[in-house]
């Protein structure tokens, strides 16, 4: 199926209820021909284009997730909004996917990558500028945990801090959350690619495999086919408040800049609610409609004024969470 453009493809995918027809379509497809947005399959170097035109180089990310369609969206929807200021833009998809390690790397070098989204990392932070606006309103916060089906009368079980502690979590190589477990004290075990650790899950190589919110139950669709006894632990879930900003080679400052007026003026006009509602409003549901254990973890990767600077654009639920951490802080104290 040949696709007209950016929304007629995402919207496509997501309502589609059938999982494996829709990465079907991702493979299947050959031609999108976006009208505010140029894709390419080929890197380009800045200094082929004239300076008129902003050149935006962004990753391949080849497993299809909401998350990912949805940045890609905001990252155009923030440069269309900031074409009046700063000019015309073009979009330049890498032609190869790059895991997320690598990605930063190519920001350091500044040559074929422009722009990718990541959770903050020392590494990051240090490496590439960000663009300090929350694109996933703190959604990423709320984590849960894929288990094996016989492992849930155990967790049913897991009352405290010391309690979640006595499960090994799988996690992937450069993964933000990976450093905030081992920094509160737990086992962790890695996959070497983010497909492996479901077979790991299965073989009991590691307990609980934690994910977030918006990712779990589509990727429990798609791999409960072939791991009938994979679960959803829903009785606990952890809370640290983990952002997402957009991050930016720091051989394109100007960039920094452009993202950051064109996201806030996304935000004034009511575009960016707009937008998250469409793709992630059942995981909202998830998150509110269920009660659940939750345990508070701090982030070691950011500072305590982060939070405040992107409190304005935070959805209402992660305002609460973070205001209980007094209260959850004083209960891992006493029971953890």
């Amino acid at each position: 199926m040949v696709y007209k453009n950016l929304t007629q493809f995402c919207e496509t995918l997501l309502n589609n209820n059938d999982t494996a027809a829709m990465i079907r379509s991702f493979k299947n497809v050959k031609v999108l021909i976006f009208s505010s947005l140029l894709w390419m399959s080929w890197p380009i170097k800045a200094a082929d284009l004239s300076n008129a035109v902003t050149l935006v180089n962004i990753p391949l990310m080849e497993r299809p997730s909401d998350h990912r369609l949805y940045a890609d969206e905001l990252l155009n929807l923030a440069l269309t909004l900031s074409a009046e200021k700063f000019g015309p833009f073009k979009i330049v998809q890498h032609k190869y996917q790059t895991v997320v390690g690598r990605q930063l790397l190519e920001l350091e070098k500044g040559e074929w990558l422009s722009v990718a989204v990541s959770m903050p990392l020392p590494a990051w932070l240090e490496k590439a500028d960000v663009v300090h606006f929350p694109i996933m309103k703190g959604l990423a916060s709320y984590r849960m945990f894929f288990a094996h089906q016989a492992q849930q009368n155990k967790l049913a079980d897991i009352n405290s801090l010391t309690d979640l502690r006595s499960q090994v979590i799988g996690q992937g190589r450069g993964w933000s959350t990976a450093k905030i477990l081992e920094d509160n004290g737990f086992s962790v075990m890695y996959g070497s690619t983010y497909e492996t650790l479901f077979p790991m899950l299965e073989a009991d190589r590691f307990q609980l495999l934690m994910r977030g919110v918006y990712e779990i139950e589509a990727e429990h669709k798609v791999y409960r086919q072939t791991m009938p006894e994979l679960s959803i632990a829903d009785n606990i879930a952890v809370y640290t408040y983990l952002p997402s900003y957009f991050f930016v080679s720091k051989k394109q400052p100007a960039l920094t800049e452009r993202l950051m007026f064109g996201l806030k003026k996304a935000s004034d006009s009511g575009q960016f609610d707009k937008l998250f509602q469409r793709y992630f409003n059942r995981a909202l549901s998830m998150m509110q409609t269920k009660q659940r254990k939750i345990f508070y973890l701090n982030n070691t990767n950011i500072n305590a004024a982060d939070f405040a600077e992107d409190n304005p654009y935070l959805l209402d639920y992660i305002r609460k969470l973070e205001a209980q951490k007094p209260r959850l802080e004083l209960a891992r104290r006493i029971t953890g």
